[in-house]
């Protein structure tokens, strides 16, 4: 066990916003919502055992951070004390905002505290493992913009730095859940050379904008043909938000699977929130809109 593990120890593992646009399954920034997961009991004499209590609701579905723990037991084979957690999330669930990935990551880390050390390639390859893709589960673990590559191998490779500190990430998220699983059954199977050079030209272009400043470039830069037009028909605005045209947005884009939508801006984040707010206001559909910082990465 990890001398490092105390009773009341935390956990805090950042949502995330991942594709933004064209970077489909590769590109992904960590942002200010959390999951919590404290440590709140630890039972040596029950080894292997995990017990998780919700604070509120608990979520649909598989409890991945269950899941992941014992995915990292079963892979890696190192026995861990039985533990108590309790777990509150900030992060809304099947909104797009990476709830699954950062359960994931959750219990991951947890198996890793309680056991020792788990290489960070092995950790996303683990993870992937469980999310089939590996974009957010790199921002939840890494923080900031994140670049993931799956090899052929299928072991993951990814990188991180930090997202400009003036771009804020405006989120809206209607009043529908969309499984991911479902957003990506319509998917198309293939695309054309013409669609995968559009799609490669702007996630390039992306990644130069963020890193140059030139924030401009964004609008087009964020445009995808790829996944989103897969998507609109199942995501409440968002065909009207990829169509708004107003100074104060620099561009938007899915968030994830959805249905959230994002926008983002450069100290203009009132006006951005009241665009997108008409939005479903005209749709007559309620919506809850954050204005999100990104998660940087740790400073070692």
């Amino acid at each position: 066990m990890s001398h490092a593990v105390v009773v009341g120890h935390e956990l805090r593992i950042p949502g995330s916003v991942s594709n933004l646009g064209p970077g489909f399954d590769a590109l992904s920034v960590a942002v200010q919502v959390y999951l919590h997961v404290r440590i709140a009991q630890l039972r040596p004499d029950a080894p292997d055992t995990i017990e998780t209590t919700f604070e509120g609701a608990a979520p649909g579905g598989d409890n991945r951070i269950e899941t992941a723990f014992r995915h990292a037991r079963a892979r890696l084979g190192r026995s861990a004390p039985g533990v108590r957690i309790e777990v509150r999330s900030d992060i809304p669930t099947r909104a797009g905002l990476g709830s699954s990935g950062a359960a994931t990551v959750a219990g991951l880390r947890l198996y890793e505290l309680l056991t020792g050390p788990i290489a960070l390639e092995d950790l996303l390859s683990l993870a992937t493992d469980i999310e089939e893709h590996p974009d957010n589960a790199a921002a939840s673990r890494l923080g900031g913009l994140t670049v993931s590559c799956q090899k052929d191998d299928r072991r993951v490779l990814a990188r991180c730095w930090p997202w400009p500190a003036e771009i804020q990430i405006v989120v809206a998220t209607p009043d529908a859940e969309l499984e991911t699983a479902h957003a990506r059954r319509v998917l198309p199977s293939e695309i054309t050379m013409r669609d995968a050079i559009f799609n490669l030209q702007r996630a390039l272009l992306m990644v130069h904008a963020l890193g140059s400043g030139q924030y401009g470039d964004l609008r087009e830069a964020l445009r995808d043909r790829w996944h989103q037009p897969a998507r609109a028909a199942l995501v409440p605005g968002l065909t009207e938000a990829l169509e708004l045209e107003d100074e104060a947005i620099l561009g938007a884009c899915l968030s994830g699977a959805g249905p959230s939508i994002v926008v983002f801006t450069a100290g203009r984040a009132a006006e951005a929130r009241t665009r997108l707010g008409e939005i479903y206001q005209r749709l007559g559909m309620a919506s809850t809109i954050r204005v999100l910082a990104a998660h940087q990465p740790a400073v070692d």
